[in-house]
């Protein structure tokens, strides 16, 4: 069963860049897919906030704090994870872990590994898990420099187990994809442990995975392996007091744990937030499927074999597509995970086959994972979707597939509840595929069937001739029977299908389905002929009425019904149509033939800007949030939803037709999908726009600008600062001055994000006179809201509240609401701060109304934060609770980590106030990992000075004036004056008393 991991911590550090040593570039994968596993409920069961990744360009001093507050709080398990470089100090015994900085000729830049072990061996955690994966790193085994006894090394902690990558005198092997070791422990971990071990049990049959489990595993592994000549090290451990014992994680090759997933019975909670009930965004096989029933049989069959994949392969239009979707109707109820359908466009003409991890992405979105949740590694990236696909019985239709690599990322690992039906033109020869069946041509009598559901009077003589003359193409079926459903008779519509010299019948069945759409393209009136054009010049992959009427020039209502009359020659789904592959070849020959170039560039750049407009008001929409109702963001939402493929696909289009706003309509979208928190799919449009825009532009210097938001919004500060000093170079050159204003506003978030208090004053003051000097009100508000937020941070209240009341005037004047609602929550903390607590909960209030009322949730959670801290201050704990607790949970679903550090601080001062001290200093490590992670100063003085506290009531006094210290010293960097004094009043107290 999956473990409960409620006392335990981890600390993951992996360094793959190096100023002074060679980069390991293939470590940067390590870390985020081994805290990937580490978090899932299924596999390691800790808790986000408990499993701390370490950034890879962290100092020693860093690192080693992080470990020393993990094993100060870690009562169960402590495990701490090294990947990188390792070489050996002066002495040339005592190993040393390599930094960003790392020089072999200055040891003190790298991290002395008997400092971790001097940590771990102090920690009170039941159970103690080391893993060096470096060079060298069996020394790690025996820190004394000694050699080992007939009875292993002497690790000289109780209760703790190490494992390395190698032995003291062996080099660890990195590949691109991730370093070999941890490689295999993620792949062990992924999978599960199977088959026959040393001691006679079966490792399906242990439902946990035992450190000694684990090196047995990985040494089955690596045993006699090599690469590129090399000879692969073979692990290494050392346990003391029964360490060999210690259960790391669950076993995913558990026999009852298969079964469970499969049946529904397992209802433990999962790492990330999945909508409770099955998804399902596979279509219905049209009314017109008919036939194939024994390989319907055999597809039900195979979905009772866990982590089945089924490849349906064949020539375009056989009617694969159309399998699969019979099939998951009928097996659909096997799986309660849901029925997911991912068009991969892998054949598709004119497009390239569909990225794979882009595709992972949006389908987490989509599933309603956070995004926090969905990492911009790749790696990390695919392993939460094959754990969503190993948590839930999920039946993938992955349709139209290129070949094995696009797939590779998507399918569902080793001993999943989850299937995979496959549709593509090729047979994926190298793909470890269950079943695999080539679609022939439907049989004359199902053709006849087929017929007959359209319409086709059963009496009719002469379709079984029509049938043998398309070779039994299912794509041909539609536009042969559209005649036919019309009144023409079989004969004229064998004369029309016949070949050139109309006496035999055509060589090839792409001939027959060519001459089958033409044949139905003429017999259609002019104006729905010329409709077909536009369907044929639409850059795909769908599209709806809307933009075929702006394309066409006609009204939607009249696009929309005459939509249906050539329903047979397009592909319809959710109101929205496309081609079929093939026949989107044969509509793009024929309106080359039938209209002019002039026509088809006029028709696609109506489209261009229609989907622009559209996408303007969107953007707006989500910006203001100016409404939660369907006129509001919410049907923005769902417009976007709607069309994202189609923006991407016309947007990419734009660029190659040379249409003009076509890096202004690449920003909007890009802009657009951060502000519906796609942060992926946004990167990747920004990126796209840097890669294809001169570095001195203006859309150089947006796209640097939007990139910048995009970190910000991840927490990623030093990568946003960079981004926008970046932009603000640009928009000085060209004298962009809106641009430079927009520029030195967001670098002054970034400051005061990190608490860099001065400089984003500053940073303010600057952006506030640029924005007065071009008369822009709404720049000026929020600028001067942020001022506020300084002024309040430094105790400066009465030039905090004046700034906020400025804001909000503004705001009124402007009718933003938004605006208002951030300058009211401003005033609550303000009033909050100097003691007015009335006033606070009116203003908060206030702002949280108006929040609702806008559908924003991250200021929902800000302005009821704040209602928790003002509970707090009247000792109304249960209050205080709740509403921090409320915050915590929109945090966590928007993906807000400093709003999640920020409410479990709060918590962590309840806890305090009422002598939970335990709670109180989980909640506050908590708070200053992320607070580390992020880079956020201010949080990290307090959490600190919170955790300090603590440790003054409890006698610890070391330890309180090391905290107190630390915390003076970064409220003195901050320029916080009253809490450095503060600070520095607490450590005189405790000089005396100590």
């Amino acid at each position: 069963m999956p473990l409960r991991q409620s006392g335990a911590r981890a600390v993951l550090f992996g360094v793959h860049s190096y100023q002074h040593l060679s980069d390991l570039p293939g470590v940067s994968h390590n870390v985020p897919a081994l805290r990937d596993l580490l978090l899932s409920d299924a596999v390691g069961g800790f808790a986000g906030e408990h499993c701390a990744a370490i950034r890879a360009n962290s100092s020693p001093s860093t690192v080693l704090d992080a470990v020393q507050d993990a094993a100060d709080c870690a009562t169960d398990l402590l495990l701490i994870y090294y990947a990188g470089h390792g070489h050996f100090g002066r002495d040339g015994k005592s190993l040393l872990l390599g930094t960003e900085a790392s020089r072999r000729d200055r040891p003190h830049h790298s991290i002395p590994y008997d400092e971790i072990r001097a940590i771990v061996a102090r920690s009170r955690a039941r159970h103690r898990v080391v893993i060096v994966d470096c060079c060298f790193s069996g020394v790690a085994l025996h820190m004394d420099g000694q050699q080992s006894s007939d009875h292993g090394p002497d690790f000289d902690i109780t209760g703790a187990c190490v494992l390395t990558s190698s032995s003291e005198t062996e080099q660890s092997l990195c590949l691109p994809d991730g370093s070999l070791f941890t490689r295999e422990l993620v792949l062990l971990l992924r999978d599960g442990l199977s088959g026959e071990l040393s001691d006679g049990r079966r490792g399906e049959h242990c439902s946990l995975l035992t450190m000694a489990d684990i090196y047995e595993g990985l040494c089955r592994r690596l045993k006699s392996r090599s690469i590129e000549g090399r000879r692969v090290p073979e692990p290494r451990m050392s346990t003391r007091d029964s360490g060999h014992r210690i259960p790391l994680t669950a076993n995913r090759a558990h026999t009852s744990l298969t079964a469970s997933a499969r049946d529904g019975a397992d209802k433990d909670p999962v790492p990330v937030p999945v909508p409770p009930n099955m998804v399902h965004t596979a279509y219905a096989a049209t009314r017109y499927f008919t036939g194939r029933d024994a390989q319907l049989e055999a597809l039900d069959l195979m979905s009772s074999q866990t982590a089945a994949v089924c490849v349906v392969h064949g020539r375009g239009g056989q009617g694969k597509t159309e399998l699969l979707r019979a099939a998951a109707g009928r097996i659909a109820r096997h799986f309660t995970g849901g029925c997911l359908e991912i068009d991969l466009r892998g054949w598709t003409p004119g497009e390239q086959p569909r990225d794979p991890h882009i595709v992972v992405a949006e389908q987490l979105h989509h599933l309603g994972y956070s995004p926090e949740s969905i990492s911009t590694d790749l790696t990390a990236r695919t392993e939460t979707w094959r754990m969503f696909l190993t948590q839930h019985a999920v039946l993938l239709l992955l349709d139209n597939a290129r070949n094995s690599e696009q797939l590779a990322p998507l399918l569902p690992p080793a001993g999943s509840p989850s299937m995979a039906l496959i549709s593509s033109r090729s047979m994926l020869p190298d793909l470890n595929a269950h079943w695999r069946y080539e679609l022939p041509p439907l049989p004359v009598e199902d053709c006849v069937t087929v017929w007959h559901k359209m319409g086709i009077p059963a009496k009719t003589v002469g379709l079984g001739e029509i049938a043998d003359r398309i070779y039994g193409s299912p794509l041909a079926l539609g536009p042969v029977g559209m005649p036919l459903s019309r009144g023409a008779s079989p004969g004229a519509v064998l004369a029309l299908l016949s070949s050139p010299d109309r006496s035999t019948a055509f060589p090839t069945v792409e001939a027959a389905e060519r001459a089958a759409f033409t044949m139905a393209y003429n017999a259609l009136p002019l104006d729905v002929r010329t409709l077909i054009h536009h369907c044929a010049w639409h850059p795909g992959p769908n599209f709806g009425p809307d933009s075929l009427a702006a394309m066409s020039q006609r009204r939607e209502y009249e696009v929309e019904v005459r939509l249906t009359e050539i329903e047979q020659l397009l592909i319809r789904k959710n109101g929205r149509y496309s081609f079929h592959d093939l026949s989107l070849t044969y509509a793009r020959q024929t309106a080359l033939h039938n209209a002019s170039g002039d026509e088809e560039r006029s028709s696609r750049n109506r489209l261009y800007g229609h989907l622009h407009s559209e996408l303007r008001k969107a953007r707006i929409a989500l910006r203001t949030n100016a409404a939660a109702s369907d006129v509001g963001s919410r049907r923005a939402r769902e417009w976007l939803d709607t069309h994202a493929q189609e923006l991407q696909a016309a947007a990419h289009a734009a660029h190659e037709d040379n249409w003009v706003p076509t890096s202004a309509f690449l920003d909007t979208l890009a802009v657009s999908l951060r502000l519906d928190d796609r942060y992926i799919e946004s990167r990747e449009l920004f990126q796209s726009l840097l890669d294809n825009t001169s570095p001195g532009s203006v859309h150089h210097a947006n796209a640097l600008y939007g990139m910048g938001e995009v970190d910000r919004m991840q927490g990623m500060y030093e990568e946003a600062t960079a981004s926008y000093e970046k932009a603000l170079t640009i928009y000085l050159g060209i004298g962009n001055e809106l641009g430079q204003g927009h520029a030195t506003y967001s670098l002054g978030h970034a400051h005061r994000a990190q608490g860099r208090y001065e400089q984003a004053a500053d940073t303010y003051t600057k952006a506030l006179v640029i924005y007065k000097a071009i008369g822009n009100k709404l720049g000026q508000a929020n600028v001067t809201r942020g001022l506020g937020y300084v002024h309040r941070e430094q105790g400066r209240y009465e030039e905090a509240a004046s700034a906020y009341a400025d804001a909000l005037l503004i705001c009124e004047q402007l009718g933003d609401r938004f605006g208002q609602a951030n300058a009211t929550r401003g005033l609550g903390h303000t009033h909050r701060a100097r003691g007015q607590l009335g006033e606070a909960a009116a203003a908060f209030d206030d702002a949280l109304r108006i929040y609702r009322e806008l559908g924003n949730r991250r200021g929902e959670a800000h302005a009821t934060r704040g209602l928790g801290q003002v509970y707090q201050a009247l000792a109304s704990y249960g209050e205080a609770v709740t509403a921090y607790t409320d915050a915590l949970t929109i945090y966590r679903d928007i993906g807000s980590r400093l709003g999640q550090a920020h409410a479990r601080h709060g918590l962590g001062e309840i806890h305090q106030a009422q002598g939970r001290h335990d709670e109180a200093v989980t909640a506050y490590t908590d708070a200053l990992t992320i607070y580390r992670d992020i880079g956020s100063r201010l949080g990290q003085a307090h959490a600190i000075h919170g955790l300090s506290e603590i440790h003054r009531t409890a006698g610890r006094y070391e330890e309180a004036i090391g905290g107190f210290t630390s915390a003076r010293d970064l409220y003195a960097e901050m320029g916080i004056a009253d809490c450095a004094a503060s600070c520095q009043r607490v450590l005189g107290e405790l000089s005396g008393a100590h």
